[in-house]
């Protein structure tokens, strides 16, 4: 479909976005500053060594191919073997499992018996959509959620890229240097009625707390709520060469969840049973047709929510009252050479703590043009948001040499939290109204509906096309990077009883990136990454699969 640009977004952003950016269609400002401060980074070419482990996780994962040919190694073919490895794993008695065939985890489709519901006990039913599934592959196999528990060291790796359905997947606090690599996630998503993305919390995996986790070469469609997400004060996490969300597309697979859930609403819709506050309704109603809903359905709101809470200020206390010291500020999270398409929003979303990007390549252009060519979809859906960057709560996001396009806020937010406080309760709308939010993209590109710029979000006393969704204050972090923050006296706050007067933070400002990272090109970003990004893009055996280092051969 072509892209048809409204005029009225360029004569409203022409009143707020300095002039310099619309000389000409595609304009270029000279960058104040193309690197991340306290950062080393090399710029080179892709070649083998970018299979190695990089960014925060780099510190706490390891290499498990001294684990090939020994009782360690645990090759599963079966949904049951690959429980049975997960609770020996637990054990220690298993370092390494090989998913050798697709393995559907849903709770209905498991079936287990009384006494392998009491063996496996760390799967469970998830809860059922508020309003019912409109999805009957799932409303079939059902969705579970999977803790992984008292793990230290365990790679969870396919040779052949296989697929893991419907399971929710939690990386558990007692959890540490866990690696998940080759594989592909999927049947977590149906559509809702509402619009909202809030019927259900079906994500693919949540960080809950574990530590040091690598997430390679891996692909996740759409789910309900987040794709991956950090909570509980995970830390040392790098997500890599990994693929998000889906193109827009009217024809998607038969088995699809996009197809399964749509036939599904059109039949309601055909025997006139939805509501006339039925989103599906008023779409078809005004004229859009099941094959356009589809290509709308392809669109994943919420990516990577880091951080879950403004109350984990300072620690996590379980349900059960257990204090677990330390909680959003030890988030420490890597994003690298990932491929996101028609995603909304939380490219990351981080609270307190820090996160680092490179290499990105976001592309909202097939979703987009769905919203630019049907008027009763861009009328009726809530799916629109088209942002990347959300630092909140004092922490610090820089992204280096990415490419967005069609992402029309790459950075959102505000500058200080004071000005953003809208999703907050007023207790922590008071408290954290002094934090500084620092957010950065440096040597990198943004194409959207504004126009075209290549440079840096500081650029222009940080107004430009990296900055259209984001609120200055005062500009004071403009060239006044902090990797990290901390809020005066957190040792001694009790998180049950927050004290009533707003924090003080102190800000690191000669803290050091703790890891020198390699940069594909600019003009190399989109082919390169397009190219490796995803599960069964790489051929190689098993024990390569165990590395975390490799030579650039």
């Amino acid at each position: 479909m072509a892209t048809k640009r409204p005029l009225i977004w360029v004569l409203f952003l022409s009143l707020f976005i300095s002039p310099l950016l619309f000389i000409g269609n595609d304009v270029t400002n000279a960058a104040a500053i193309d690197s991340i401060p306290n950062t080393e980074r090399h710029f080179k070419d892709y070649d083998n060594s970018y299979l190695s482990v990089t960014g925060y996780a780099s510190s706490g994962v390891h290499d498990r191919s001294e684990y090939m040919d020994t009782s360690y190694y645990r090759k599963v073919k079966t949904e049951r073997e690959f429980l049975q490895a997960l609770l020996d794993a637990g054990n220690g008695d298993v370092k390494v499992i090989e998913i050798a065939r697709d393995l559907n985890l849903g709770w209905k489709a498991l079936s287990l018996n009384e006494e392998e519901t009491k063996k496996y006990r760390f799967i469970r039913e998830y809860r059922d959509p508020t309003n019912g599934f409109t999805n009957p592959k799932l409303a079939s196999s059902g969705v579970s959620q999977l803790d992984v528990n008292n793990v230290d060291g365990l790679t969870i790796f396919s040779k052949k890229g296989k697929t893991i359905r419907s399971a929710e997947i939690n990386l558990q606090r007692s959890s540490n240097d866990i690696v998940i690599r080759n594989l592909n996630f999927d049947g977590m998503w149906q559509w809702d009625d509402t619009g909202r993305h809030k019927e259900v919390g079906w994500t693919f995996i949540k960080v809950n707390g574990a530590n040091n986790v690598w997430i390679d070469h891996c692909q996740f469609s759409i789910a309900s709520d987040g794709l991956i997400d950090t909570e509980n004060g995970g830390s040392n996490i790098t997500i890599s060469w990994s693929k998000f969300g889906l193109p827009a597309s009217e024809h998607p697979p038969k088995d699809s969840d996009i197809y399964q859930s749509i036939q599904y609403m059109e039949e309601a819709y055909a025997a006139n049973e939805l509501e006339s506050d039925s989103v599906y309704y008023n779409m078809r109603s005004d004229g859009a047709s099941k094959e356009q809903i589809m290509a709308y359905a392809a669109y994943h709101s919420k990516v990577h929510l880091t951080g879950s809470g403004d109350k984990d200020y300072v620690d996590y206390v379980s349900s059960s009252g257990m204090n677990y010291k330390d909680g959003n500020q030890r988030i420490r999270l890597t994003l690298a050479y990932n491929q996101y398409t028609n995603v909304g929003q939380r490219v990351p979303m981080i609270r307190q703590g820090a996160g680092h990007a490179f290499n990105l390549y976001l592309d909202n252009s097939t979703h987009q043009n769905v919203l630019d060519n049907v008027t009763a979809i861009a009328e009726h859906g809530r799916g629109k948001f088209s942002r990347a960057l959300n630092a909140r709560n004092g922490a610090s996001i820089a992204t280096d040499t990415s490419v967005f396009h069609d992402i029309n806020e790459p950075i959102i937010g505000a500058e200080i939290q004071g000005l953003d406080t809208k999703n907050m309760d007023d207790q922590w709308a008071e408290l954290f109204q002094h934090a500084y939010n620092r957010n950065l993209i440096v040597n990198s590109k943004v194409t959207n509906q504004y126009g075209t710029y290549t440079g840096s979000s500081w650029d222009n006393n940080g107004e430009n096309l990296f900055t259209t969704g984001f609120t200055w204050h005062d500009k004071a972090t403009i060239g006044n990077w902090a990797w990290s923050s901390h809020i005066v006296g957190s040792e001694d706050m009790d998180k049950m009883n927050p004290p009533s007067e707003p924090f003080t933070f102190e800000y690191k400002y000669d803290e050091q990136l703790p890891y020198t990272y390699n940069v594909i090109p600019l003009n190399s970003v989109v082919d390169t990454v397009k190219e490796y990004v995803g599960a069964n893009k790489i051929n190689q055996g098993p024990k390569d699969w165990l590395k975390t280092e490799y030579s650039a051969k």
